[in-house]
């Protein structure tokens, strides 16, 4: 039984994961290869709590060496891994993850993801990563060397991470609040604005006429005063 590390960050499964068995195949999968390439199985998934086991099939060592004499021929590959339906054996409604055959000699860890079902807490869909890989997600250059065997192009891999993760629902898009119709269909106008005159214009006629019609006071005693002197 070769044992895994079961990651559970914040963002994963929170609760008790109810016991489950899956089983995981792979192959190499080009679309030149007809018939293509049928899956084998790499081994079984056991998810129990917050613990992972994997177990791998007898087979696995041979898969490898066939899948690195596919790759030598087709460079451009890509290796596929399968997790199998409860109940299902048709691979065709299998759930399949891919990555580049290529970045497979060079790969140092492998990490598999499964997404957990709400109603029965049981993995129903994978993504599968390997790394490290270009930024660019190119295939690396080798260089062929005398005598090299293809047997060791894959090897087996002894750091594999498995993460759990609830299924979730994406962020709700937010819509704007439409505009208001007239009974015709069309969009309400807004008022137009109205400028500093139009809505004070009353108060400033009040100030007007307020002005107009003060008595001048000073003016009428200034003159009599003179009228007085006069005499």
């Amino acid at each position: 039984m070769f044992f895994l590390r079961l990651l559970l960050p914040s963002l994963l499964v929170s609760s008790a994961v109810a016991d489950s068995a899956s089983r995981l195949f792979h192959r190499v999968h080009h679309a030149s290869l007809q018939p293509p390439l049928a899956f084998s199985e790499r081994g079984s998934l056991l998810v129990a709590n917050s613990i992972a086991a994997l177990e791998q099939s007898e087979t696995y060592a041979v898969d490898l060496a066939e899948f690195a004499s596919v790759l030598e021929e087709h460079p451009d590959a890509m290796y596929q891994v399968a997790m199998e339906r409860e109940g299902d054996k048709d691979e065709t409604h299998w759930d399949i993850s891919s990555v580049k055959a290529c970045h497979l000699p060079h790969t140092t860890s492998e990490t598999i993801v499964l997404h957990i079902s709400p109603y029965d807490r049981k993995p129903f869909s994978l993504d599968y990563f390997v790394s490290p890989i270009p930024r660019d997600g190119s295939c690396p250059k080798t260089k062929a060397s005398a005598g090299s065997s293809s047997s060791i192009a894959f090897r087996p891999f002894g750091n594999v991470t498995v993460l759990l993760r609830e299924a979730s629902s994406p962020p709700r898009p937010e819509l704007r609040t439409p505009p208001p119709l007239t009974p015709q269909g069309e969009p309400v106008k807004p008022p137009v604005e109205k400028s500093f005159v139009q809505k004070y214009w009353i108060y400033i006629v009040a100030l007007l006429l307020a002005l107009l019609i003060a008595p001048g006071g000073s003016d009428e005693g200034q003159g009599g005063q003179g009228g007085q002197a006069r005499n």
